[in-house]
């Protein structure tokens, strides 16, 4: 596969990427307003989304890595790769902050 279409995937793939991860953070919010779930599922379903995100993360660090191993990018584009992955944790740190506050209320 050539360089061009190479990069053309990497950049399909971060925008499915940025598309998923919101969208999976607002599934969060209505799984933690759900009134109907018993906590095992509750605990399964923030199991799913956590691996779903945790995948996702990979998957970004992944096709970023490719472009820095196989393109010449400016340092401005090396400094918002850097600044992308430093922005990744807080997300995960918000999963986990959620789960405690919905274990509190719900679990056992």
């Amino acid at each position: 596969m050539s360089t061009t279409a190479s990069t053309d995937v990497a950049l399909m793939l971060l925008q499915l990427i940025a598309v998923t991860i919101p969208a999976t953070v607002v599934l969060i919010e209505q799984l933690r307003r759900s009134g109907n779930l018993e906590w095992q599922f509750r605990k399964l379903s923030f199991g799913l989304v956590l691996s779903s995100i945790g995948l996702l993360l990979a998957a970004a660090t992944a096709v970023m890595a490719y472009f820095v191993a196989s393109l010449q990018l400016s340092a401005a584009i090396y400094g918002g790769l850097i600044l992308v992955i430093l922005g990744l944790p807080p997300l995960g740190a918000f999963v986990a902050v959620l789960y405690r506050e919905h274990r509190m209320e719900f679990g056992p």
